[in-house]
This record gives structure tokens, C-alpha cells and sequence, in this order.
């Protein structure tokens, strides 16, 4: 409620409303009532609108290309690691501005979206086909909120889903197989951690002799560095406490022993930052040495610790806080490690509750060949 004093000295009273970010003033009233009522029936007309279909806010003309530009500079260059921007960047650049660039956020249909999603379908796998959604469903998203547009046309689109394979990890032989040749590699100890912690790669390049805590016993994960410099937050913003085993804090010892860098944990033998983008490499070239067949990627440390962890019977929320994951969702895709899980759930699988349903399933043995009698019969002898 907006008060106005004239200038003879009588006082009006003003009630306003919004049409996307635009204000819109009502008319002067004497009386504060007058103006409440104006707004209350200036609001009931435009749900009444909207229920019917109708928007009650402008449409602007605003050019898909042009927003979606703003929204990769103002959102995601500001709020994502630098990585996330790239990728961001790449689809939007390679599929989403020559299909919409030069359409108006307000003319986008639906059609429009299930044309993109047949066309990726025919040269992306599913994992390609979500990145690019994912992008496209964010500005739309954003727009929405800013209301240059009534609702997301693409909402009732189904996705594709994911394919449903195993994610990449190394068990403890293979571990010690990678290890034990690599002993003598400057970034030994960096591989050492990253397996013990689940450490991201961003994280332990910008890990600083400041967040080792001796006294403590634990590791505490605030920074990253990537190509672009040392960034004073995680990926998810996140800080995290990891505490150190033995053999991590022992490890470390010797490293802050050696001191080669007064700022950076992990670094050359001059002393100087380890690379980013080297990493990569040379962790390949590590695994060659070691003659490792199951390849994997460096990223593929972080499952091997998460895998581990639940295979040693470790605790999936305690896991979450580990990894710095934000949903217990991911973290839970490690839960069938842990050599408890669904096993209590066996007691309530078991159909037979009596000798008389007990007969009925001998009756099927005649059927079996020979093996197969054999493993029933036995089973059947276990379970007596």
C-alpha cells in the first residue's frame, strides 16, 4: 500500500500489482479500504484469466539466442566450476542456437521440443541426449521465473533413459597392483589419497598445507583448482571433513616432511602446481606402467573408494557426507556394495511355509536334468 501526500495536504492511498518484472500503479483512492478493494478485484480477474488459459503478464519479445547468451554469463559463468560452464557452453553453441537462436522465447512449442529430441536421438546416446537437455530445460526454467514466458513448453517431453551399466571402480587387488609399481611417481602420493578419500581431481590439486589437520587427524575440503586458478569453494559449494586413515595421515607426514611447496600439498619435483589438465595423462601412463587391464578414468578413484567403503560395510549416509554428495540419491547407487544390504530382506522372500509346499516343489525334480537335480538336492539338504 503506497501513501501520497498532495499538495493541498490531503492524502490518497495506491495499491499496485506486477506484469512479469513490470509495475503497474492502480488509480489514487481517499479511503484505504477503496484501494484493498481495487487490488482484491484486479487479482480475482486475473486468476480467473489464468485458469482459463490466458496469461496475465506481457509476453515479451525476447530472442531465444540473446537469453540464453545472458543466462550462460549471469548464472552459470558465476555459480558453476569452470568445466560445468565449458560443457554448458559447448551444447548450447553446437545444438540449441542454430535449431532456436533466432526464435522468440514466446514462440517455443512443444513440437519444437520433440523435433530436437528425434533429431538428437539419431546421433547421440542417451547420456549426450540429457546434457544437452539439461541445458535446455535450465534456461527455460530460468525464463519462467523471470516470466518472460507462462510455462515450460517442453515439460510433458519424456527423457530417454540412462543405460544401465556399472560404474568403473578397481577392487583392493587392483589397487595394490596400480600402487606398488607407481611408488616412485612424483604424483604417488597424490593417487594414494585420492584413492583413500574419494577426493574429486579439482579438490586435490587445490588442497593447501592450511586444511591438514595433524592434531585432528583430518582433511578439511574447501578449495578446487582447475585450469582457471584456485577457487575458494567444492563443487556443490560444500565444505566437507574427511578424517585420515594411518596410512593417509602417514603418507602426508611424509610429504609435509619434504615441504617442496610452502602453499600446495600435491606438487613437482621443483616444487612448483601440478597441472590440471596434465593429470589425465599421466595417470594413464601410470596405469600402462603397472600393465593394469581393467582401465579406468582418473574420476573412476572416487568410485573405487565409494565401492570399497560400502564393501567394507561402511554406512551410505556416512558415505554421503564423505563424497560431499548433496542427495542421498547418488550416494545410493554404492548401497548394493555393502555385504548387508537386502540380505535381511531374505525372510521375507521365502513362499514355503510348510512340508505339504515343501512336496510341491519336489515334485518338479523328475523335470531337471541330472546337474540340476543335484544342485536342488542339495540345496534342499542345506535347508533342512
Amino acid at each position: 500500500m503506497e501513501k501520497i501526500k498532495l499538495k493541498d495536504g490531503s492524502v490518497r492511498y495506491r495499491e499496485c500489482y506486477y506484469l512479469g518484472i513490470k509495475k503497474i500503479n492502480g488509480p489514487c483512492f481517499k479511503k484505504i479500504t477503496d484501494a484493498k478493494t481495487w487490488k482484491s478485484r484486479v487479482e480475482t480477474e486475473r486468476l480467473s484469466k489464468l485458469s482459463q488459459g490466458e496469461h496475465y503478464f506481457e509476453i515479451q519479445n525476447v530472442l531465444f539466442g540473446d537469453y540464453a547468451n545472458k543466462w550462460l554469463e549471469t548464472y552459470v559463468k558465476a555459480n558453476c566450476v569452470f568445466r560445468t560452464f565449458q560443457g554448458y557452453e559447448s551444447n548450447l553453441r553446437a545444438h540449441l542456437l542454430p535449431r532456436f537462436g533466432k526464435l522468440f522465447l514466446r514462440d517455443l512449442t512443444e513440437e519444437h521440443g520433440l523435433i530436437l529430441m528425434a533429431e538428437l536421438k539419431l546421433t547421440h546416446k542417451p547420456k549426450g541426449i540429457l546434457n544437452i537437455w539439461q541445458v535446455m530445460k535450465a534456461i527455460l526454467l530460468r525464463a519462467r521465473k523471470e516470466k518472460l514466458i507462462p510455462c515450460d513448453p517442453f515439460e510433458n517431453i519424456q527423457r530417454p533413459r540412462l543405460d544401465l551399466r556399472q560404474d568403473s571402480f578397481w577392487v583392493r587387488d587392483e589397487i595394490n597392483q596400480f600402487l606398488q609399481p607407481n611408488t616412485q611417481d612424483q604424483l604417488y602420493p597424490f593417487y594414494f589419497v585420492a584413492i583413500h578419500t574419494g577426493m574429486r581431481l579439482a579438490e586435490l590439486c587445490g588442497l593447501c598445507w592450511d586444511r591438514i589437520d595433524f592434531r585432528m587427524n583430518q582433511i578439511s575440503v574447501t578449495r578446487s583448482r582447475d585450469k582457471t586458478g584456485l577457487k575458494d569453494s567444492t563443487k556443490n559449494k560444500l565444505k566437507r571433513i574427511i578424517p585420515m586413515t594411518a596410512e593417509v595421515r602417514a603418507m602426508l607426514l611424509a610429504t609435509f616432511a619434504k615441504k617442496l611447496n610452502g602453499k600446495f600439498v600435491f606438487v613437482e619435483k621443483d616444487g612448483g602446481e601440478i597441472k590440471y589438465a596434465h593429470v589425465y595423462r599421466r595417470f594413464h601412463q601410470a596405469q600402462a606402467r603397472a600393465e593394469v587391464t581393467n582401465k579406468i578414468r582418473f574420476h573412476d578413484l572416487r568410485h573405487s573408494f565409494a565401492s570399497n567403503y560400502m564393501m567394507n560395510g561402511g554406512n551410505v549416509f556416512d558415505l554421503q557426507k564423505l563424497l560431499g554428495h548433496t542427495k542421498i540419491d547418488m550416494t545410493m547407487r554404492y548401497a548394493h556394495f555393502s555385504p548387508n544390504h537386502l540380505q535381511s530382506s531374505l525372510r521375507f522372500m521365502n513362499m514355503v511355509e510348510d512340508e505339504r509346499e515343501l512336496s510341491v516343489v519336489k515334485n518338479f525334480i523328475p523335470f531337471l536334468d541330472h546337474e540340476e537335480k543335484n544342485v536342488v538336492n542339495n540345496l534342499m539338504i542345506m535347508n533342512t
